[in-house]
């Protein structure tokens, strides 16, 4: 198991033995509506997303992080956030979730600029794309926060969504990013 810590987050990579804290976290109504489209999440799709993501670390040595928020009585489990190969180009999809009730703290963000400055740095990738559903202000705003910028919209798993990019370049450009 990889770990990192970031002031106020522990970043794990991600295991077979995270499945229940998935499964959770997949089936919180946020994460819900505005990644699976409404449609509850069983134990085989949560397996399949481990077994793939498992497959990210074994290919890359970097994937999806498992994000813990430090508090006092122990670190809490708050979501996922990473970066995997988009299909079969030199690019990495990023993409995140947190459960509702640990957004809008600026966790997400600081979980993302780790993420991507590890994959970037142990990498040879040359931009970091997202695909954003349309009306979710909240990932659009991260998404410019981190320095990705819109380019137009584009089919993204049979739906229309916002397209985001930015090149390595862009991104150690900015001061902003965690050394990893």
């Amino acid at each position: 198991m990889i770990t990192y810590q970031t002031e106020r987050l522990i970043l794990t990579s991600i295991r077979p033995d995270h499945e229940a804290e998935l499964f959770k976290l997949h089936n919180d109504p946020l994460v819900q509506k505005v990644i699976y489209r409404n449609v509850p999440q069983t134990t085989e799709d949560v397996q399949k997303w481990l077994d793939w993501l498992s497959a990210q670390w074994r290919q890359n040595g970097f994937g999806d992080w498992m994000i813990y928020e430090k508090v006092n009585d122990g670190p809490i489990f708050i979501g996922r956030c990473g970066l995997r190969d988009y299909e079969g180009t030199n690019n990495l999809e990023f993409a995140y979730a947190f459960f509702q009730n640990r957004i809008g703290r600026g966790l997400g963000p600081e979980a993302a600029r780790f993420t991507i400055t590890h994959a970037l740095q142990n990498s040879t990738k040359e931009k970091v794309i997202g695909f954003i559903e349309q009306g979710n202000t909240r990932a659009e705003n991260v998404a410019k926060k981190l320095g990705l910028r819109y380019i137009d919209d584009r089919l993204y798993d049979g739906h229309l969504c916002q397209y985001y990019e930015m090149t390595r370049d862009d991104y150690f450009s900015q001061p902003h990013h965690f050394a990893g």
